[in-house]
């Protein structure tokens, strides 16, 4: 198990070396603010906001907007894009933040990166008020691209990363308390089926774009959990 330092400089150097493009790019956090069904003049938590794209978003659509990450250089660039926001160097598990205080809570792809996902999810919950709305990224264990490569995990499964199928993120959520309302596939997996059947025979890459259009939700790259805090 990597110590909460580790963790921190893996990201640290990450940040410093792409910058503003160690994650998604700005365009692809609108659809989990979609799926929130957000409202303005609303409080918004991002939990490991990274290059703060979500919170700049979240932001346009007048949010009162707020990030912790636990990376400095992160938090910096952050800053950078989404000045409006308040935004803080915190691990997830010890958030220096009031009880039931944001409307929104979003974490997209970081919870599995936790130290103490339990911990870190029970924080999220607390400072959340008592009818929140969450939006959760989380990654499956059971995604098609690592069974076909033998692959555990992203480039971060090296320094710290938890990978559980859908019901085993179900049973986590609903045992902390919240409400699932919707799960929906993230469609950044699309891109990464694109990707590796680029480099197959014609019939072979056919048939990989199109496992997307009917694979089952429970194999696909990650889930977007839409929940209520109940």
């Amino acid at each position: 198990m990597p110590t909460e330092n580790e963790i921190k400089n893996w990201y640290n150097k990450k940040h410093q070396e792409q910058k503003n493009d160690a994650w998604r790019p700005a365009s692809a956090y609108r659809i989990f603010l979609d799926h929130l069904k957000v409202q303005p003049h609303k409080k918004l938590l991002d939990v490991g906001c990274g290059t703060g794209f979500l919170l700049k978003e979240a932001d346009r659509r007048n949010l009162e907007t707020f990030g912790v990450d636990i990376s400095e250089e992160g938090v910096k660039i952050a800053r950078q894009n989404s000045p409006n926001s308040t935004i803080a160097v915190s691990t997830a598990e010890s958030l220096d933040l009031p009880d039931n205080h944001f409307d929104y809570i979003t974490c997209i792809g970081v919870m599995e990166h936790f130290l103490d996902i339990k911990k870190g999810l029970a924080e999220m919950i607390r400072v959340a008020k008592k009818d929140a709305t969450f939006c959760i990224v989380v990654p499956n264990s059971n995604w098609l691209i690592y069974k076909k490569q033998n692959q555990q995990g992203t480039d971060q499964f090296d320094i710290n990363e938890t990978l559980m199928t859908y019901e085993q993120w179900e049973a986590f959520f609903t045992d902390a308390g919240l409400t699932i309302q919707a799960v929906h596939p993230d469609k950044w997996g699309k891109k990464l089926i694109a990707n590796f059947a680029r480099r197959k025979p014609l019939l072979k890459n056919i048939y990989y774009r199109s496992l997307w259009y009917i694979m089952s939700i429970k194999h696909h790259y990650q889930f977007i959990f839409i929940m209520k805090n109940a």
